[in-house]
């Protein structure tokens, strides 16, 4: 009888390690990623939080990303910049962010079009 628990015991901490593992790569293993900022700054608005109450005093730019992977995988995400005086990116500029499968982890910041690798500014500019 006890080893079977312990066997039933054995098997939910693989499941729940395994369960784990994944949520951590997909929400919080980071990949480097580029993507180039619209033409069209988005109009600036009052920072809503996720009850959908506003936030006083912050202001909100919702972008549209198309990211291109370091590994030239593309990757499509939302991006709120928002603040109490949020400053726009550049029309046209290009960022770089850190962004896993679910979130931009980190970023994303404006570089200078040199600073993109190649092969990646091939797939951003199609």
């Amino acid at each position: 009888m006890k080893k079977i628990i312990w066997l039933i015991v054995g098997v939910a901490v693989v499941v729940l390690a395994y369960f784990g593992w994944n949520y951590y790569q997909e929400t919080y293993q980071g990949h480097t990623a580029y993507a180039v900022v619209s033409s069209k700054v988005p109009t600036r608005e009052k920072t809503v939080d996720d009850n959908g109450k506003t936030i006083s005093n912050s202001y909100s730019y919702v972008y549209h990303f198309k990211f291109v992977r370091t590994d030239g995988k593309v990757q499509n995400m939302e991006y709120e910049l928002m603040g109490s005086d949020p400053k726009p990116f550049t029309p046209n500029s290009y960022v770089k962010a850190e962004i896993s499968q679910k979130r931009v982890i980190n970023g994303p910041n404006e570089v200078k079009a040199d600073q993109v690798p190649s092969d990646v500014k091939a797939k951003l500019n199609n």
